[in-house]
C-alpha cells in the first residue's frame, strides 16, 4: 500500500483470494474477508486475519469484525451466504488461471514475482516499468494502449 500511496496514478492494486487447500482455516479467512469487504472494510480485515493467523475459528472471526465496528448481523449473514463463497472461489480460479500456486504470489504489469518480497523488490520492479511505459507515452501511445503495447514489447524480448 505504501507504492500506491507515492504512485496513486501509476498503480492499482488488485488483490485475489488464493486460499490454500493447505491451510484448513484458509477459506474462513477468506470469507471472513470478503464478508467485511461488503462493509468497506476488506484491507482492514486482511490485516487484523494476519496478524491473527493462529487465531481464525468462527468466534475469532466475529470478535474482529466487532473490533473493525462491522454491522455484526450483517458481517455473520454474509460469512454464511454461499454468494461470499462463490466470490472466493471465482478470485481462487482466476489465480489458478494465471499460475499462482502459492500465497502470496503477485503479478506485476502480468510478470510474476513469486513468495513474499520487500518492498524494495517492488519499488525497483515499478520503476521498471514505468520508464517502459513512460517512454511509450512520450511516443505517443494512448494510454489505453500502454498496457497491450508494454505486454508485446517483453514477449519479443
Amino acid at each position: 500500500m505504501e507504492l500506491l500511496a507515492k504512485h496513486p496514478q501509476d498503480l492499482a492494486v488488485v488483490l485475489k483470494h488464493m486460499p490454500l487447500k493447505s491451510h484448513r482455516k484458509a477459506m474462513g479467512a477468506a470469507i471472513a474477508a470478503q464478508a467485511a469487504h461488503r462493509q468497506g472494510k476488506f484491507w482492514e480485515m486482511h490485516a487484523l486475519l494476519f496478524q491473527n493467523r493462529r487465531a481464525l475459528d468462527r468466534p475469532d472471526l466475529e470478535k474482529y469484525a466487532g473490533e473493525l465496528a462491522l454491522d455484526l448481523d450483517k458481517f455473520k449473514a454474509d460469512l454464511d451466504d454461499p454468494k461470499t463463497k462463490q466470490e472466493v472461489l471465482a478470485d481462487q480460479a482466476i489465480a489458478l488461471k494465471v499460475g499462482a500456486r502459492s500465497t502470496p504470489s503477485s503479478y506485476v504489469n502480468g510478470m510474476g514475482v513469486r513468495g513474499a518480497k520487500p518492498l524494495d523488490h517492488f519499488a525497483k520492479v515499478l520503476a521498471a516499468e514505468l520508464v517502459v511505459a513512460n517512454r511509450l507515452i512520450d511516443q505517443g501511445t494512448p494510454l489505453a494502449e500502454v498496457y497491450e503495447k508494454a505486454s508485446k514489447l517483453k514477449l519479443k524480448s
